[in-house]
């Protein structure tokens, strides 16, 4: 599923929505990891519909404007949403990982868990192959000081350790608040 499908279903999953009313949505609980245009919306919106995962509910009509269309998810489309959630994504695709975890509620946590506990791993993976880098580069360089060109390498991968460590923190603490059922 691509992204723009999985943010329309996601929103529509939690109350049924016009296109409107949508990109209002996106505005105020994806924007800052995921943006849509009005180009891309509707056209999305009328192959989901194809696709029979979403539906017309209502039509709205107020005297003065063009009716407002209003959508609702259906039990397909809930139930391709939830696989989409559970499926691993692809390595380092954090906003791919974002998407999916603003969906989690709607899987059980058994279910989310080892997907968690997988895209954990990931990171720490990560995090041993920057610190690994990091470690060869001083041993290669001695002494880094400002004005040598591995300074910087040094600097982004020690940037890309922190986003690492901050990831791998941040499914501990989900997996945590899973088991917990709370947060």
């Amino acid at each position: 599923m691509n992204s723009i499908h999985a943010v329309l279903l996601s929103l529509l999953a939690r109350e049924p929505l016009s296109g409107y009313d949508i990109k209002q949505q996106i505005k105020g609980r994806t924007d800052f990891f995921f943006k849509i245009n009005n180009n891309q919306l509707y056209p999305a919106l009328a192959k989901l519909e194809a696709e029979g995962v979403i539906r017309l509910q209502a039509l709205e009509r107020e005297t003065y404007r063009p009716a407002k269309k209003i959508y609702e998810i259906t039990d397909a489309g809930l139930e391709r949403l939830k696989n989409w959630v559970l499926e691993p994504g692809e390595p380092g695709d954090w906003n791919e990982f974002l998407l999916k975890q603003y969906s989690s509620w709607l899987v059980k946590p058994e279910e989310l868990i080892p997907v968690l506990t997988l895209k954990k791993r990931e990171h720490e993976e990560q995090l041993d192959m920057y610190r690994n880098k990091v470690e060869s580069l001083r041993e290669q360089s001695g002494l880094l000081t400002s004005d040598h060109p591995i300074f910087s390498s040094v600097a982004v991968i020690e940037m890309g350790m922190a986003f690492e460590q901050a990831n791998i923190e941040w499914c501990g603490k989900m997996i945590g608040w899973l088991k917990e059922n709370r947060l």
